[in-house]
């Protein structure tokens, strides 16, 4: 099975994630896309930050590989659990965010 943004409407996903690495088609043509973060998102599908639009993380995915991005967005992004990550307090508090800061506060 593949995702059905990929076979039906491939313009909708490239235009919310702008710029899709190659990596990310092993998701896209498996059963892996259930997990992939912009299939999630597009979807509206769980729990999201409501700085997904705009995070930092999201502009630099594609600099790491895709699956430990996709594993980084479900600890944080997609879960409850982003009121703990450090990019989205400092963007709470107001703070400038590091365009290379990790959720964990570590560097990307």
């Amino acid at each position: 099975m593949t995702c059905p943004l990929f076979v039906d409407d491939t313009r909708k996903c490239t235009s919310e994630v702008k710029s899709v690495p190659v990596a990310t088609y092993d998701f896209c043509m498996s059963e892996m896309y259930k997990d992939c973060p912009f299939f999630r998102v597009l979807n509206k599908i769980g729990h999201t930050c409501e700085n997904i639009k705009d995070c930092s993380l999201y502009a630099h995915f594609k600099m790491g590989g895709f699956e430990k991005f996709v594993e980084i967005t479900k600890q944080y992004c997609l879960s409850e659990n982003n009121v703990n990550c450090k990019i989205y307090v400092l963007k709470k508090s107001g703070e400038t965010v590091p365009s290379d800061l990790h959720p964990d506060g570590g560097w990307l």
